[in-house]
């Protein structure tokens, strides 16, 4: 690919992360400018030459910021709608959109910023801020443009294609917004363990290390989650115990599902 010309509008946690990995990436021939009014935490850009850094659209437009391969629009949803309005001379033909906002199709998107507007969807997780990230693509555009989208993603880990937009509510709802999910089962594990005796420092060292290491063998081998859990539970022993409670018909399957529809139902909200 020949040098790409990225701004990024919204560096906050995951804007922060995503542009760790592009700097890291050194396939990645591209110069960035970061549009974040709020920079305190963007110290370590300091010398950084391949960064121009602005508070806004039209400071960097009076400083002759170039013009743009693509947009990644990084902002809340909540805020989507006035970011878009400010990119003012930023905005041009030539560009593509790459929005990671929950909740924000296409469609929404290019009735703001022109129905011949190239605009890709993507939704990335918070491990991307350590690489081990992994981000949904929907992207009906040109292939030079979904090569892009899919190398900028991949720098903050993997990346998987989706070809119904319909989709990505759910996949807001299940890896978007899982992390929490994951973080929400540990405490419950501490303080669980906590309650059966353990002292707290003890108990959350176990809580955490149990988790990372169940994840890092379902990744490691091929053999299925289900599987994995019968592996590990002997008839009438101690895990067989704790999954008749986890598994009954008011347990964790049940509760799962109830979230996961609760955060599509949000997100989908978050577009209208």
């Amino acid at each position: 690919m020949a040098q790409q010309q990225i701004t990024l509008l919204g560096c906050g946690k995951m804007g922060s992360a995503m542009l760790e990995g592009w700097l890291a990436d050194r396939n990645l021939d591209a110069n960035f400018t970061i549009i974040e009014p709020h920079q305190t935490h963007l110290g370590w850009l300091e010398d950084q030459t391949a960064v121009r850094l602005y508070a806004d659209c039209v400071a960097a437009i009076a400083d002759g910021a170039p013009v743009s391969t693509m947009i990644v629009l990084a902002v809340k949803p909540q805020m989507m709608d006035d970011a878009i309005a400010g990119l003012g001379m930023m905005k041009h033909a030539d560009c593509a959109y790459l929005s990671i906002a929950a909740g924000i199709s296409t469609g929404w998107l290019k009735q703001r910023l022109g129905d011949n507007a190239i605009v890709i969807r993507a939704m990335p997780n918070t491990p991307a801020a350590i690489g081990k990230g992994i981000t949904a693509l929907y992207a009906d555009a040109p292939d030079h443009v979904r090569d892009l989208a899919s190398q900028l993603l991949a720098a903050v880990g993997q990346v998987v294609h989706v070809q119904d937009e319909s989709l990505m509510d759910g996949v807001t709802a299940l890896s978007g917004s899982g992390p929490a999910y994951v973080f929400l089962l540990v405490e419950a594990m501490t303080e669980a363990g906590i309650e059966a005796g353990l002292p707290d420092d003890l108990a959350v060292e176990l809580a955490k290390a149990t988790v990372c290491g169940a994840g890092a063998l379902m990744a490691a081998v091929d053999t299925t989650p289900a599987i994995l859990r019968e592996n590990v539970t002997s008839k009438g022993g101690t895990t067989a115990a704790a999954l008749a409670v986890l598994m009954a018909d008011d347990g964790l399957a049940s509760l799962m599902t109830k979230a996961v529809a609760a955060a599509k139902a949000r997100s989908i909200a978050l577009g209208e």
